[in-house]
C-alpha cells in the first residue's frame, strides 16, 4: 500500500476503493435512485396518482401458467417443508409474523400498519419480506388450494392486499428504500402474480368481490414501476429478480401493448450470460443465491413451457448448467455449503429446488467439473472425497470486483463432512448490518483458512465494503489421489503483505492440509490456521497432541486431527450464524506458528474414524 493511502482512514480507503471499481451503470443507477428518492418526494407532483392512471379499467388476465408452475413446485416439496410452510402461515394470519428469526406481533392480524409495523429493532431486510408479502407465499406453497387452507389464512392475506392497494402509495419520502425497493417490489410483484393464480385460477368459487380486480390492478401498478426502475445500481441477483417478475406480468397481462414480457426475457438473458460463470456456478459464488438465482431461471423455463411459448436455447442452456453445478455443490447431509453469504431457509431447500428443476425437466445427473486452469474464471469449489467423506475446498476469487456485497475472505478454506455429518463449517451469515458478527462472518478469522497477524488479506468494513482484491490461482486433480494446490498473494494496495499457498492431498481415508507461507508479515507476526467445528461435534486435545473429535460429548469418535509444524493448539468457542438472527455456540481449533524468518510451513492430517473407531495416529500411517 502507497504511503498517502495508508494514512487514510479505513472507510475512506474502502468507499474510494469500491467506488473506483462499479461499472458506469452502477454509478448511474446510484444517482437516479438517490435523485428520485430524495427529490421526487419534494415535487408538487402526485406520481401515485399517475400510476394508477396508467392501470387500465379492465384487465384480463392469464392465470393458467402460473397455476400450473404452481402445481408442479408444489408436488416437489418435501412434506418437512410444506408443514413449514402452512405452521408460518398459520402464525402469521394471527398476527405473528416472523422472519430473519424476528417475530413481530401484529396488534390486529388483518390491518397491518405498513409504515410501522413494530420491526424497527430488526434489520431492514425484516421489512423488505414483509413489503414482498412473503406469507402469502408460504400459503400458495402450504396449500394446494385455497379451499384447504384455514379459513382465516385467506381472509386475512386477502385483506392485507385490500389494505395495501389503498393505503401504501409511490413517492412518499424515501419510498425507494423502504416499501417501493426494486427487489421488494419484484418478490411482491412474483409473489401477488401467484397469489391471483392460486386464489382465483381453476375452479375456485367463493373470491370475494372485487378481489381479482384489486389483486390484478396493484399487480399491473408494480410492473410499471418495476419497469422504470431495474436494478442497473445493485446487479447481481437484484436483477434476475427483475427479469422474471416482469417476464411473469407479460405472461400474466398478455393483451397488454406494455413490453414486459420481452423485456424480462432479455434481462434474464444479459443477466445470465453476465453472472453465470463457465462451470455453471453463479458468479457472487454463494451457494445460497445460487441456489435462489437457478429457481428463477427454472420457473421461467416453466412458465414459457406451460404457455405454450418455446424457450430460448440460451434460457434452457443457462438453467441447464446451473442445475448441474447446484447438483455439483451439494454435499452429503442435502443442506447448502455455507460459503460466503449463505444461510439455510432463505432459498429452498436443496432437495426441493433440485425436484423442482427435474420436474420442469432439467433431470441431467451429470455434474460439471471445475476448469483445472487458474485463468478459466470458474466459481473455484472443489470436492476432494475420501472412503469417509467428502472436503470441499474454496480455490476460487471472493467475487466480482464491482459487487463486493456477498463476498468473504474465505480464500482456501476447507469444510468436511464425515459420513453425512458437517463436521468443519464455515460461519454463516447473522444479518447485513454494520456490525461485529457481520464482520465476524466475513474476516477471515470466520473460516477454515489461514490468518497472519491481525490483519485481513482482503480489507472489509461496513456491511458489504471490501478492499483491494487478490486473484487465487488453484490446481486440481480429481483423480485418486485427489490433490488441490492454491496460492494467492495479498494487492500491494492491501494493508497486509504476505504469499499464502495450500496443498490439499486426499487419499483412501484421510486427507493431508500443507500450509505455505512466505512474505514480510510472516517475518514479524505469527500466522493461525484456524477449524471451526459444527456445534454438534466436541473436540478434545489430548496429551499427544491430537485432536479428537466426536458427536456430542459422549458420542464416537468422527475425526482424528493430527497438528504438523505447529508451536501452539489451543481450542476457543466462537461464534456459527446457520440462519439469519441465529447464533449458535462452537468449539474452534487454533492452529498457531510464527513468526519465522523465512518460508512458514505447517498443517494438519486430517483422519476419519471407522464404524465409530477412534482415528489412527499419524504415527500407525
Amino acid at each position: 500500500m502507497t504511503e498517502p493511502t495508508r494514512m487514510l482512514p479505513a472507510g475512506a480507503r474502502l468507499y474510494g476503493h469500491t467506488l473506483t471499481r462499479l461499472e458506469p451503470a452502477q454509478v448511474l443507477g446510484m444517482a437516479e435512485r438517490t435523485a428520485r428518492n430524495t427529490g421526487l418526494a419534494r415535487l408538487p407532483v402526485d406520481f401515485d396518482g399517475r400510476y394508477d392512471d396508467a392501470v387500465p379499467e379492465r384487465l384480463l388476465v392469464a392465470t393458467g401458467p402460473l397455476e400450473a408452475d404452481l402445481d408442479v413446485l408444489r408436488g416437489e416439496l418435501s412434506d418437512s417443508t410444506v408443514q413449514s410452510f402452512q405452521r408460518r402461515s398459520r402464525r402469521a394470519a394471527d398476527g405473528e409474523v416472523t422472519f430473519l428469526n424476528g417475530t413481530v406481533q401484529f396488534d390486529s392480524p388483518a390491518h397491518p400498519d405498513w409504515y410501522d409495523h413494530g420491526a424497527n429493532g430488526y434489520p431492514l431486510l425484516w421489512s423488505l419480506k414483509l413489503y414482498a408479502f412473503e406469507p402469502l407465499r408460504w400459503a400458495m406453497l402450504g396449500y394446494k388450494d385455497p379451499r384447504a387452507a384455514p379459513e382465516e389464512v385467506v381472509e386475512v392475506f386477502d385483506q392485507w392486499v385490500r389494505e395495501w392497494t389503498e393505503s401504501v402509495d409511490i413517492g412518499r419520502p424515501g419510498y425507494l428504500r423502504n416499501a417501493w425497493t426494486p427487489w421488494a417490489v419484484s418478490l411482491r410483484l412474483q409473489t401477488l402474480a401467484r397469489y391471483l393464480a392460486w386464489r382465483t385460477g381453476g375452479t375456485h368459487d367463493g373470491v370475494p368481490e372485487g378481489l381479482t380486480e384489486a389483486l390484478a390492478g396493484e399487480i399491473y401498478r408494480n410492473a410499471l414501476f418495476l419497469a422504470n426502475h431495474v436494478e442497473g445500481d445493485v446487479g447481481g441477483n437484484h436483477l434476475v429478480e427483475n427479469g422474471l417478475a416482469l417476464l411473469m406480468a407479460g405472461l400474466l397481462f398478455p393483451d397488454t401493448d406494455e413490453s414486459w414480457f420481452s423485456t424480462g426475457r432479455s434481462i434474464l438473458g444479459r443477466t445470465g450470460a453476465r453472472q453465470f460463470l463457465p462451470d455453471g456456478g453463479h458468479y457472487e459464488r454463494s451457494p445460497m443465491y445460487h441456489a435462489i438465482v437457478t429457481t428463477r431461471y427454472v420457473t421461467a423455463c416453466s412458465l414459457l413451457a406451460a404457455s405454450d411459448r418455446t424457450a430460448p436455447t440460451w434460457l434452457t442452456a443457462m438453467t441447464k448448467q446451473a442445475v448441474a453445478y447446484l447438483r455439483y455443490i451439494s454435499p452429503p447431509d442435502g443442506r447448502l455449503p455455507l460459503y460466503n453469504d449463505a444461510v439455510f431457509g432463505q432459498s429452498l431447500p436443496l432437495a426441493d429446488c433440485l425436484g423442482y428443476a427435474g420436474a420442469v425437466g432439467f433431470t441431467d445427473d451429470d455434474r460439471p467439473v471445475p476448469s483445472h486452469s487458474s485463468m478459466g474464471g470458474e466459481t473455484g469449489y472443489y470436492w476432494l472425497d475420501t472412503d469417509h467423506g467428502r472436503l470441499l475446498v474454496d480455490g476460487g476469487p471472493v467475487g466480482p470486483s464491482h459487487l463486493p456485497g456477498h463476498s468473504h475472505n474465505d480464500m482456501l478454506s476447507v469444510l468436511l463432512w464425515v459420513g453425512d455429518q458437517r463436521v468443519l463449517t464455515d460461519t454463516g451469515v447473522y444479518d447485513y448490518a454494520d456490525n461485529e458478527r457481520r464482520q465476524y462472518a466475513r474476516s477471515v478469522a470466520g473460516h477454515n483458512t489461514v490468518q497472519v497477524g491481525e490483519t485481513e488479506p482482503i480489507e472489509i468494513g461496513g456491511k458489504y465494503l471490501m478492499g483491494a482484491r487478490t486473484e487465487p490461482t488453484a490446481d486440481y486433480e480429481g483423480a485418486d489421489p485427489a490433490l488441490f494446490r492454491g496460492d494467492y498473494e495479498t494487492a500491494a494496495a492491501a494493508p497486509a503483505s504476505y504469499r499464502h499457498g495450500r496443498t490439499v492431498l486426499a487419499s483412501d481415508d484421510w486427507w493431508l492440509v500443507r500450509d505455505e507461507l512466505r512474505g514480510p508479515d510472516t517475518e514479524t507476526e505469527p500466522s493461525v490456521s484456524r477449524l471451526h467445528f459444527h456445534p454438534e461435534v466436541a473436540i478434545t486435545v489430548e496429551d499427544s497432541g491430537t485432536v479428537r473429535a466426536t458427536r456430542g460429548e459422549d458420542g464416537p469418535t468422527l475425526l482424528g486431527v493430527h497438528p504438523l509444524g505447529t508451536s501452539d493448539v489451543r481450542t476457543t468457542t466462537t461464534e456459527y450464524f446457520p440462519e439469519f438472527g441465529v447464533a449458535e455456540e462452537r468449539q474452534t481449533l487454533e492452529l498457531k506458528v510464527g513468526p519465522e524468518s523465512g518460508p512458514t510451513a505447517f498443517g494438519y492430517l486430517l483422519a476419519p474414524a471407522a464404524d465409530g473407531a477412534p482415528g489412527r495416529s499419524a504415527e500407525d500411517r
